[in-house]
């Protein structure tokens, strides 16, 4: 067979050959076309899902003067220590906003930090996790010592005696800087210690850092 015939021949698979990649092209476009439709619209309800989420956060945080009879402002965060080494956020405002060390700091009418140091339009806020910072706490009557370690927060100093269940709710205790009853969390486990004398509870904690936008913080009336 010569060259020409070879040639001729050749065109002609190719031509089928496109032909068939178009056709195939032409058969399945609808399906790519809607997952990926699909795709678009599940991720913008997981967005939406995600505002809806903060925007009734925000709502919730109407309430926080009258619960805990104090002023608040609620604010963005401009930095997050994202591997918890230095257990610190940067919020907007300062003193500019009549912010104080010592102020709560809270998300979803949680405690998650203290302010430690105010600047004229930003403030650094100690998370509760930080080692350097004791947090008086109380479950029922009883009055203790909240503590972070191994990844999960515990109270201490609390006599063997107090009557304490799974269940119950932990807040401050008004002890020290941090004012009466801001949450905590609620009673996970009790555990037996120092030979028997004393309890460590175990708290349930339902912040996630690594997550939180935005932050509330409980100053003094201005």
């Amino acid at each position: 067979m010569n060259m020409k015939r070879w040639y001729q021949m050749y065109k002609v698979l190719k031509s089928n050959y496109l032909f068939f990649i178009v056709f195939i092209l032409f058969l399945i476009k609808e399906p790519i076309i809607n997952l990926f439709n699909y795709k678009i619209s599940n991720d913008t309800c997981v967005e939406c899902n995600n505002l809806k989420s903060d925007y009734n956060k925000l709502l919730e945080f109407n309430n926080i003067s009258y619960k805990y009879n104090t002023d608040y402002v609620n604010t963005t965060i401009l930095f997050k220590d994202i591997y918890g080494y230095m257990n610190e956020i940067s919020i907007r405002g300062g003193s500019d906003l009549h912010f104080n060390i010592n102020d709560p700091v809270i998300y979803d009418n949680t405690l998650v930090g203290i302010i430690s140091k105010v600047n004229k339009n930003n403030s650094v806020v100690k998370m509760i996790s930080n080692k350097d910072i004791k947090i008086s706490v109380k479950v029922n009557d009883a009055v203790g010592v909240l503590k972070y370690s191994n990844n999960e927060f515990s109270i201490y100093n609390i006599e063997n005696y107090n009557d304490i269940s799974i269940g119950d709710e932990v807040y401050t205790s008004g002890l020290g800087n941090i004012g009466e009853n801001v949450f905590i969390g609620v009673v996970k486990d009790i555990k037996n210690v120092n030979k028997d004398i004393e309890k460590q509870i175990i708290i349930d904690y339902k912040i996630n850092f690594k997550k939180i936008k935005f932050v509330t913080v409980m100053r003094e009336n201005v």
